[in-house]
């Protein structure tokens, strides 16, 4: 059975460390290593950045955020929000080798995710992601007896 959670709140910037404890906490309850619980925390922080400031430009509206768990292995995130259309053509990131900051929240959230897509919906968009963890072995529960 999948393993869904769901959180909504305001496109404020303090909130996005919220939405990261909620998939820190998701994925440690699956036994999914560090490293690639921080991977996936940044690239969510990522787009969940790139709609406060491109879709809402810093307006406080409403972001919804869905993490599945699809067994075994399998993470799905929905970003959903509710501001103009994105142009998807529009959609990418800028050259490696143009040094500056900002502009490579799309180059990492491709690098970190299986599969990002937008999904068409009506009033607003809805980010689709997808990443297939290496998990490692569940240890037995040790018997009390067996010390």
């Amino acid at each position: 059975m999948n393993q869904v959670v769901t959180i909504s709140f305001s496109a404020l910037t303090e909130n996005v460390k919220i939405a990261r404890v909620v998939l820190h906490t998701f994925l440690s309850f699956r036994g999914v290593f560090d490293k690639d619980i921080f991977d996936t925390e940044l690239a969510v922080s990522e787009a969940l950045a790139n709609i406060i400031q491109h879709t809402y430009k810093g307006e406080p509206k409403c972001i919804v955020m869905t993490a599945i768990w699809v067994e075994p292995d399998t993470l799905e995130v929905l970003l959903r929000d509710f501001g103009p259309k994105v142009d998807v053509s529009k959609v990418k990131s800028r050259k490696l080798d143009d040094v500056r900051p900002g502009g490579l929240g799309v180059y990492i959230i491709r690098k970190i995710f299986d599969i990002m897509e937008f999904k068409d919906v009506q009033g607003g968009n809805l980010l689709y992601l997808r990443k297939s963890f290496l998990i490692p072995p569940k240890k037995p529960d040790m018997d009390v007896g067996e010390f």
